[in-house]
């Protein structure tokens, strides 16, 4: 009989030492947002202090909006403790409960997902969304079928991003005032682009040096691809995350991103760059396609996880015009994460014989599938948008 090994999920680690267990993971996720936190600080805060843009105690916001995402999450699951859980009639049973439930945490990522000047009543119907859809109806911490954060995250964004907009959107002071930005995000002028070109959708904002450190109108906390990258050492370094999920989700998005420069004429290396600095992709690979609850457990689930989730969100990305793709992608892969889990289980415990064999042709076949698609027909959208006009003249 063929040896099983699921892998072990970081919650499940308690075992490995006394020392380390679901509190401990929680920590270093916690510390692992630190410096996305204190980069979010000073772009939106401090330099634009600095400039002359904003007063004093305004320098201050980024930090107080992040902290009144994580309060309100946690006041969210204390009334909802209190009003459901029979247990829960004192302050210190409740403070246990949502110790062990780590509140904080959704509406921590939620509020540094979504632009600077999102109003704070919008973030609250967020938070109300992440945390008692998105979490506490499926039973709290570790049920979960999809990443709260992301949940109210594409709630809001189907529904009151106009608002958003209207209060100032995802620029700061200062980077308002530059001409060139436009009022855009990066990847809302690749959205309205007809065409590939770095003088439309890189130098606005500078260089790609800028977008790998994240001096680039984005969400809040998320520009900062040099930030999530220390975060990713950190979670690595300490064992809470597997090193090859985000390296292969990013991997995957930089390779197609590649191809569909080449059809459409640009075959340089900036475009992939551009691709994978952009819309908060570092940020999904690092913190959230890696959550240990509404992701795949074993090794090869993980591997075809984060494949899945490249191949999307560059379908979104191009092809379904939604410049926000990646949480679109974790979120829909979500869904899976139960089927991915099993099949790959099985694959992984008999080997690949006759009965794995099919399944494991049938996830690769799907992945080249929407990969292929995906990439011919961006590619052939932004090559067409250069052919026609020529094609014009001639006939002329």
């Amino acid at each position: 009989m063929a040896r099983f090994a699921n892998g072990k999920a970081p919650f499940l680690r308690m075992s490995d030492a006394r020392d380390y267990g679901t509190g401990v993971i929680q920590r270093d996720f916690m510390i692992a947002l630190v410096p996305l936190i204190l980069f979010a600080f000073y772009k939106n805060g401090v330099q634009v202090y600095l400039d002359g843009n904003i007063a004093f105690a305004e320098m201050f916001y980024p930090i107080f909006f992040i902290l009144a995402g994580g309060f309100m999450s946690t006041l969210l699951e204390g009334l909802y403790f209190t009003i459901t859980d029979k247990s829960v009639r004192t302050m210190k049973a409740l403070g246990m409960k949502l110790k062990t439930s780590y509140a904080a945490i959704p509406g921590l990522l939620l509020a540094m997902i979504v632009p600077l000047y999102t109003p704070i009543w919008v973030l609250i119907f967020g938070c109300i969304v992440a945390t008692l859809v998105g979490k506490m109806i499926f039973g709290g911490f570790g049920y979960n079928t999809w990443n709260p954060a992301l949940l109210g995250y594409v709630a809001i964004a189907f529904t009151l991003y106009g608002v958003i907009n209207d209060a100032g959107g995802a620029l700061n002071a200062s980077e308002v005032l530059v001409d060139a930005v436009g009022g855009a995000t990066p990847l809302g002028v690749l959205a309205g682009a007809d065409a590939i070109s770095y003088a439309t959708l890189v130098a606005p904002y500078g260089t790609l040096w800028n977008f790998f450190i994240g001096t680039i109108p984005g969400a809040l906390a998320e520009t900062s691809a040099l930030a999530c990258l220390i975060a990713y050492a950190w979670l690595v370094f300490r064992k809470v995350i597997k090193w090859y999920v985000p390296a292969v989700f990013v991997g995957t998005v930089f390779v197609l991103s590649w191809l569909i420069g080449v059809i459409a004429g640009e075959p340089g290396i900036w475009f992939p760059l551009y691709s994978i600095f952009s819309g908060g992709l570092m940020f999904g690979a690092v913190l959230m396609a890696t959550e240990p609850v509404t992701t795949p457990r074993n090794p090869l689930g993980k591997l075809f996880f984060a494949l899945f989730l490249g191949v999307f969100t560059v379908l979104f990305r191009f092809v379904g015009n939604l410049p926000e793709g990646v949480a679109t992608a974790i979120l829909f892969m979500n869904i899976f994460t139960l089927p991915i889990d099993n099949w790959t289980a099985i694959i992984r415990s008999e080997g690949l014989n006759k009965k794995s064999w099919g399944r494991f042709a049938i996830l690769v076949a799907l992945i080249l599938f929407i990969a292929l698609y995906g990439v011919l027909k961006a590619g052939g959208t932004y090559s067409a948008a250069i052919l026609l006009p020529q094609i014009g003249g001639l006939i002329r």
